[in-house]
């Protein structure tokens, strides 16, 4: 919606920025809280305050914790939302790029059988509401599918360095991508500072919770789902 296409450095720009904020922001806030309710009861803080990530902050937040304390030991996590999220009308699916704009997603219903339901990206159906259907898709609208892996997990590594707890990211990789190249996403992770690292690769075996539309079903909802030539 904001015109950046995942994976670009723009995107890692923005996305390091908005980490970057919330980090501080939440740091910020947890001393406020200490001062006024106290620190957790395990704080020790000289230990805390040498902590690896804890010497990246801000001087302001190291003298915070020194004077004040911090209420919480860990503040900043990024959730798999990919379910939370149709609750929100299908708006957001946290760090993760779109999976696609259109597509099937089963369900487990409450007698625990799977059910399958079409879903579309909210920013793809207010794209489609502005421009009444039948344009092609901008090249900004990528799905996962068509992100690099390298990519993935450079956004992933973008916001790292503002998350003390864990980050919830697939790294999607195509079926085709040779041994050495997927066991090398492994090691760029590591050299990356990365605390984890999930990759999904489509198999026979385990089957989709996620599948994509054929292309008649796509024209249905807003003429093409295909992008303009980059």
């Amino acid at each position: 919606m904001l015109g950046l296409c995942y994976g670009d450095e723009p995107s890692l720009k923005f996305a390091q920025s908005v980490a970057r904020g919330l980090c501080h922001t939440a740091y910020r806030a947890s001393i406020d809280l200490a001062r006024e309710k106290g620190p957790f009861l395990c704080l020790n803080r000289n230990r805390f305050g040498q902590g690896i990530f804890i010497r990246t902050l801000p001087v302001d937040i190291h003298k915070g914790i020194q004077a004040c304390g911090i209420r919480n030991s860990h503040l900043v996590s990024i959730a798999p939302t990919g379910t939370i999220s149709l609750l929100a009308n299908n708006v957001s699916s946290g760090l993760e790029p779109v999976f696609d704009f259109s597509y099937k997603r089963k369900v487990l219903d409450s007698d625990n059988r799977k059910r399958e339901f079409e879903l579309d990206d909210f920013a793809f159906r207010m794209w489609c509401e502005q421009k009444g259907g039948g344009e092609m898709l901008p090249r900004h609208f990528i799905g996962a599918r068509d992100v690099a892996p390298e990519s993935h997990l450079e956004m992933q590594a973008a916001l790292q360095p503002f998350v003390d707890n864990a980050i919830s990211k697939t790294i999607n990789v195509p079926p085709d991508l040779g041994f050495e190249e997927f066991r090398s996403l492994y090691d760029l992770a590591y050299h990356r500072g990365l605390k984890g690292c999930t990759t999904f690769r489509p198999n026979p075996v385990t089957g989709e919770v996620l599948s994509v539309l054929d292309a008649a079903s796509k024209a249905y909802h807003c003429g093409s789902i295909n992008r303009e030539a980059d």
